[in-house]
């Protein structure tokens, strides 16, 4: 189950199975409040999303020709 990480009334994360996903615009503060550094830096996460959005070749197992 997840649940909302508040700071100062406003939502800064999600925590699920023990674990606070932060979000990018989570003030330094709320993060060193509850102990967890972030663990990955934003350029990171971008390359990961950018490396599963390629797209593979189509596969025709027949090579009908277009």
């Amino acid at each position: 189950m997840e649940n909302a990480v508040y700071w100062n009334g406003r939502q800064v994360g999600i925590e699920c199975a023990g674990r606070i996903s932060w979000f990018a615009s989570a003030p330094a503060q709320a993060i060193a409040a509850y102990g967890a550094p972030r663990e990955q830096s934003t350029a990171q996460a971008d390359a990961v999303v950018a490396r599963n959005l390629a797209m593979p070749q189509p596969y025709d197992p027949l090579r009908f020709p277009e």
